[in-house]
């Protein structure tokens, strides 16, 4: 299935109070600290994510969402250079993982028009960028949080599908 003509409309106030509420439900009597996340504005949320090696290892990533287009469409989600909080093609493709995961995710660093893409249905590019997915794999705001968002993400950087960070 395409969705052809069911482009993402932001509405950042609808995004700041959906995001405060399912946040405020995930935590519970739980403080932002004490889950390991950073909540730099109204809008945006950072999480720290490891990449697992074969050998046990372990890698830091940093994972920025986004809700201005919550809970309508799924947070934006982009890997970030955890100094800058930013992404720049080239250089901070080591700030992405690199995995094989075989069904609903991919990293992209470079994704034509030249974006970092992390090609999943619960990230809101996924929808930007037009992709073909599957109807049982849409987001739907009455069924997904952003929760289920890091989840997605978290599963594809586990053995044997993560494979270390891009390299430049």
């Amino acid at each position: 299935m395409l969705i052809l003509g069911k482009a993402p409309v932001q509405d950042i106030a609808q995004g700041q109070v959906a995001f405060a509420a399912d946040l405020s439900r995930f935590l519970g009597q739980r403080s932002l600290d004490e889950v390991g996340w950073a909540k730099p504005d109204d809008l945006t949320l950072l999480v720290p994510l490891f990449g697992t090696r074969a050998g046990g290892g372990r890698d830091p990533y940093l994972l920025r969402l986004y809700f201005d287009h919550y809970p309508t469409w799924p947070p934006s989600a982009l890997f970030v250079n955890p100094l800058t909080l930013t992404y720049k093609y080239r250089d901070d493709v080591q700030w992405v993982p690199e995995t094989n995961y075989p069904q609903e995710i991919a990293f992209h660093t470079n994704y034509p028009p030249g974006i970092q893409l992390i090609c999943c249905s619960l990230t809101l590019e996924f929808y930007k960028v037009n992709h073909s997915v599957e109807e049982a794999m849409i987001w739907r705001e009455e069924k997904h949080k952003f929760t289920s968002t890091i989840a997605a993400i978290k599963r594809a950087l586990v053995q044997p599908h993560y494979m270390g960070r891009w390299k430049q």
